[in-house]
């Protein structure tokens, strides 16, 4: 699903990042949890350089239904569950598409 990010910043003092972003007509605000942020790439590093290099990939999770929503939908919370399972998720459709 296309997405607008309209803004993307790291929470310093706890290490969770903050992206407002538009999905189609549909405004979300998508907290990423600390573990999230380390589970994303390897090395595990929680710093604002990683976070901004994978806000695409924390929007994708959302767009893709893994993140866990509150507050009515408007607010979704991206854990380091929902990193694993889209990562699953994404490389089996690339094992499927190679064969």
């Amino acid at each position: 699903m296309p997405h607008d990010v309209v803004t993307a910043s790291l929470n310093a003092r706890d290490k969770s990042g903050r992206i407002d972003v538009r999905f189609g007509a549909d405004m979300k605000t998508v907290v990423v949890s600390r573990r999230a942020l380390l589970s994303v790439s390897s090395p595990p590093r929680a710093t604002e350089v990683r976070f901004l290099q994978h806000v695409d990939a924390f929007c994708e999770i959302v767009a893709s239904g893994l993140g866990s929503k509150k507050s009515g939908g408007e607010v979704v919370l991206v854990t380091a569950n929902d990193v694993r399972r889209w990562r699953r998720a994404w490389q089996s459709s690339e094992v499927a598409g190679g064969i």
